[in-house]
């Protein structure tokens, strides 16, 4: 059967089943929300196939057309009319109480389990079923007003994302310049570290000396839901212009022995919290390294993204500097950002880099870094290797971190190691040169 006569089927099927059950009006002549409540509970208890997808089709067509309003009265539906019944779990904790077993166990999670996981579970069976269900998420992420109830409901879709986006599921693809403009297109739309400056700049970063990797998943084949960029290299990067430089421009006769990493974005707001970027980096580390064997070293080339914030929120820092580097850090903090005052000006050459180390090494919210990008890459076992003064004069890199950037060093030796040190122990693994700033 080709998939034309499937899709006509199916839409028979689901027209038949909707018909039969006199569940589904023209949204119009009802109220949204008491027009769902009979469409979710009847897809809780059908049976058959055909009915509960076009059910769920229904559903979800008639949330997308909803206004905020109606939407933020959907999640309240969720939250108290879909709730895992009391008396149920009490009976299941008072029977397991009487009589302790894995038995009684199973039954007493089976009973704990909200009626919405059910109805999250059948929305996905439906034509578009995950991504609808992770724009879901993402409106529930952004509505106001709904801060009573919306811890619940995104545990309960982050337990659902887990469990479908978990590694055995995810491709990983090479993307280059073959590959289908829609996807290309989705790169300049999520690139949010560098920005893509159109097609010419894009088709430069997928050139025979740069690679673009992404995770897919097969219910949503032409959605990246992580990418990273790859720059080939003779050495460590230390600036990020060069790397985004036009291809002549940038052309170097030595062999490359470097893979730098200077871009991972995360392409869906709806699947925040759901880690790709783990696997991701440590897949292409190896499919690198296989195909490529003259290249020995992995780094990164990372933003800074709190450094100046925090600077600005921590005078007492400070105090730890001379008065002379205390003064140029308070005047700086008090004026827009600009590229020739930071070049121009020895003091602060030197003092915040210091600063910028004792942030990645000190700064903590739970014993572990307050930097984002510093708790991914030093989670997954890279060691904190170099500073690097004004290496983006951006107006985001100097609003930032003041034109800071770091290598992160991948060695696959000792990523396990270090990764083992940092969970464990919280230790942040560093280079001497690092340790050598705040000494």
């Amino acid at each position: 059967m080709n998939s034309g006569t499937l899709k006509n089927l199916l839409q028979k099927l689901s027209s038949f089943g909707l018909q039969t059950l006199e569940l589904f009006k023209p949204r119009q002549q009802q109220d949204f929300t008491a027009s769902l409540q009979p469409l979710c509970r009847s897809l809780l208890g059908l049976q058959g196939e055909a009915a509960s997808i076009a059910i769920a089709e229904a559903i979800i067509r008639s949330y997308q057309q909803a206004s905020s309003v109606d939407k933020a009265a959907f999640f309240s539906y969720l939250h108290d009319g879909l709730a895992a019944d009391p008396g149920t779990v009490n009976a299941a904790i008072q029977a397991y109480k009487t009589t302790p077993s894995q038995a009684a166990l199973q039954q007493l999670a089976c009973a704990s389990e909200s009626p919405r996981l059910d109805l999250l579970r059948t929305l996905n069976t439906a034509p578009g079923g995950t991504m609808a269900l992770i724009r879901m998420r993402e409106e529930l992420l952004k509505l106001p007003g709904l801060d009573a109830i919306r811890n619940v409901l995104d545990a309960d879709f982050v337990q659902l994302f887990l469990a479908w986006f978990n590694r055995g599921f995810l491709q990983l693809r090479s993307i280059d310049w073959q590959t289908p403009a829609l996807i290309l297109e989705k790169l300049i739309e999520y690139e949010s570290v560098h920005e893509i400056k159109g097609w010419p700049d894009l088709r430069r970063r997928l050139q025979q000396d740069r690679r673009c990797y992404g995770f897919f998943h097969p219910a949503i084949p032409d959605e990246p839901l992580i990418f990273v960029e790859v720059a080939l290299t003779h050495g460590i990067s230390n600036n990020i212009k060069e790397l985004l430089l036009p291809a002549g421009e940038a052309a170097d006769d030595k062999p490359f022995n470097t893979a730098v990493f200077y871009s991972i974005n995360n392409c869906l707001y709806g699947l925040r919290g759901v880690s790709f970027g783990n696997f991701l980096i440590k897949q292409v580390v190896e499919d690198l390294g296989a195909s490529n064997p003259l290249i020995h070293h992995f780094v990164t080339l990372s933003p800074v993204p709190g450094f100046m914030k925090w600077l600005a929120g921590k005078p007492e820092v400070l105090t730890r500097c001379t008065p002379a580097e205390q003064e140029s850090v308070a005047i700086l903090l008090k004026n827009p950002m600009q590229e020739n005052v930071l070049r121009l000006h020895p003091v602060l050459s030197q003092v915040l880099p210091r600063l910028c180390a004792d942030y990645l090494l000190n700064a903590k919210s739970r014993s572990k870094p307050v930097d984002a990008v510093a708790r991914f890459h030093l989670g997954n076992g890279a060691r904190l290797e170099r500073l690097n003064w004004m290496a983006d004069a951006s107006a985001n890199g100097l609003q930032q971190s003041a034109g800071i950037m770091v290598n992160y060093v991948y060695d696959k030796d000792a990523l396990a190691r270090n990764h083992e040190a940092y969970q464990q122990r919280n230790e942040i693994i560093a280079s001497p040169a690092v340790h050598k700033l705040i000494a």
